[in-house]
């Protein structure tokens, strides 16, 4: 049964590369120019806020002509989820796409770091460390021979959680006894059951239903899911524990990064930076407007809660990734270091 389940899947892969590649070809032939042409993915619904930042990558890549650079966006998952993306990628048959770091662990387990809980401790240690660290773009070029890179990221907020009783949610005390809502991943089930919850795996879709129904107590996500989703229709509290930020990154296949001069691989990657402080900006308009939202539901809003108990709580995860390698020391180590800059 794994064996077809196996070959299935390398069926459907292969089957989401031909259907990207037959676009690519497409596209190309009737739009024939003698500039480079990157096509990018992500699953983001083209219609949000979120995809329209990132469009921002295609504009401000068109601002400079003597760059001959041109940047194609399929927004809304249409070439295929971000583990097919990403295959297509490593094969040069996709240029780019937008990816979440801790679903690079599926190909490269070092990634498994950015899904750590307290891994960062605050925003300010978040955008230090991934823009000062010398690990993480090592981590960044690891991949670079078996077919693609990580040439920028963009900074998705914090994770908290929230319940559908007007509850602080400061401690595992608190949480002891209570069914959250968890990804269908080991690592957020280990995570939740350390901070004294027991985790109840479930697609995202469910989750409204469930809390809605008593399946689940609460829930873990950023602030658009009270609002989106709206959960804020059946939660009561949203506390900041601010247990995970987990950035997506921009991947990019290394054939087409060596088609490149230097000169426009420069570019594309300041043309990635202005795009995420773009969305830092964005992204930290969109969060208030939620929780602002969210208050008119009716919900309570804890903020600045003391961590400690939840921190200490996970550290068996910590030192689990760390004892898998030199490489996992460094490049976790790497990242503490900036846990004083704010």
């Amino acid at each position: 049964m794994k064996s077809i389940k196996k070959a299935l899947g390398i069926v459907l892969t292969a089957a989401a590369v031909v259907t990207a590649g037959s676009i690519f070809v497409s596209v190309a032939g009737n739009h024939y120019s003698d500039k480079i042409r990157i096509k990018m993915a992500h699953n983001q619904s083209k219609d949000s806020e979120i995809a329209d930042c990132i469009a921002k990558v295609a504009e401000f890549a068109a601002e400079d002509p003597s760059m001959n650079m041109e940047i194609d966006i399929y927004p809304s998952g249409v070439l295929g989820t971000e583990q097919s993306a990403v295959e297509m990628v490593k094969a040069g048959v996709l240029d780019m796409a937008k990816v979440s770091s801790s679903m690079l662990g599926q190909f490269n387990d070092c990634y498994s770091i950015f899904s750590l809980p307290y891994l960062f401790t605050s925003e300010g240690h978040y955008y230090n460390a991934m823009e000062k660290s010398e690990k993480v773009r090592e981590l960044f070029r690891m991949n670079e021979d078996e077919g693609f890179l990580v040439i920028g990221y963009y900074a998705n907020g914090s994770r908290n959680i929230y319940l559908k009783e007007d509850i602080k949610a400061d401690s595992p005390a608190v949480l002891k006894g209570k069914k959250i809502r968890s990804m269908t991943s080991s690592t957020s089930m280990r995570m939740l059951e350390l901070m004294g919850a027991s985790p109840t795996p479930m697609a995202a879709s469910e989750t409204y239903t469930a809390l809605q129904q008593g399946v689940v107590d609460g829930a873990e996500n950023t602030e658009l899911a009270l609002t989106v989703d709206k959960h804020g229709e059946v939660a009561k509290s949203y506390t900041y524990t601010e247990h995970q930020y987990t950035p997506d990154v921009y991947i990019i296949s290394t054939k087409t990064w060596n088609r490149l001069t230097e000169e426009q691989q420069n570019y594309l990657v300041e043309c990635l930076n202005r795009s995420n402080e773009n969305f830092k900006n964005k992204y930290r308009q969109m969060m208030e407007e939620a929780i602002e939202e969210a208050k008119g539901m009716g919900m309570t809003i804890y903020y600045d809660i003391d961590k400690t108990a939840f921190i200490e709580a996970v550290q068996p995860l910590h030192e689990e990734y760390k004892a898998k390698g030199a490489f996992y020391q460094e490049l976790y180590d790497d990242i503490e270091q900036y846990a004083g800059e704010e």
